[in-house]
């Protein structure tokens, strides 16, 4: 890989994993020449990978001001979810038509590491490995790269540092129904179970955001 290339790559992820994981906060200021300093890379691939991040909506650029984490409107957010629900409610009924044994048994053990998960990140991390398998599994073209971004701006919203032990129970419970329903090829409960499972957590959402539930990550960063 070109060295320009993979300054550009690191600097990318570097800042979008920064704001995915809230270490960057909505409205800060993204300097070209600090984040290349400190980054031990020059301006050119930081500046190239700001506007590629710009596109992605994860900052914006500003005429003079330069650029800063985008802090995301409360309808946008929600519609990202129902997105999620289109394309991976039909990503899950076509994985119950092509998934095989091995598929199956990977499937129920990220759903085992799971439920024995102490650490909300780890849950997190787990949570995304296994929606991305299952988008993998089903074939749907484009699926993974589309979800990758939709679910960014959940984590940015949303964390398991803010679900009860209601919440959390509710979602092991729809996976393990998820894993009945490729177990037994049933494509249309499939897709049932996994719709409501992110529309669900979108309702979690919309109850923080009205003051239904304790304040948290989520008042942060939506624009009320």
């Amino acid at each position: 890989m070109p060295a320009f290339l993979g300054e550009l790559l690191v600097f990318h992820l570097h800042v979008r994993d920064g704001i995915v994981s809230g270490a960057l906060r909505w409205g800060e200021k993204l300097g070209e020449s600090g984040l290349a300093s400190e980054l031990g890379v020059s301006r050119t691939p930081v500046r190239e990978a700001l506007r590629n991040l710009a596109a992605d909506g994860y900052v914006e650029l500003r005429l003079n001001a330069g650029a800063q984490v985008r802090r995301w409107d409360a309808d946008e957010v929600n519609s990202s979810f129902e997105v999620r629900a289109d394309i991976e409610g039909n990503a899950a009924l076509r994985c119950a038509g092509r998934i095989g044994a091995h598929d199956l048994y990977e499937l129920e053990g990220l759903c085992d590491a799971m439920e024995g998960a102490t650490d909300a990140g780890e849950r997190s991390c787990l949570n995304r490995t296994l929606h991305m398998r299952i988008l993998r599994i089903s074939g749907v073209a484009h699926a993974e790269k589309i979800v990758t971004q939709l679910s960014d701006l959940a984590v940015l919203t949303m964390t398991y540092q803010q679900f009860t032990g209601e919440d959390t129970a509710r979602s092991d419970s729809d996976h393990r129904l998820l894993m009945r329903a490729f177990r037994l090829g049933d494509g249309a409960l499939a897709q049932a179970v996994m719709r409501v499972h992110i529309l669900s957590a979108a309702a979690t959402l919309e109850e923080q955001r009205r003051g239904f539930r304790s304040a948290g990550v989520a008042g942060d960063h939506l624009d009320r």
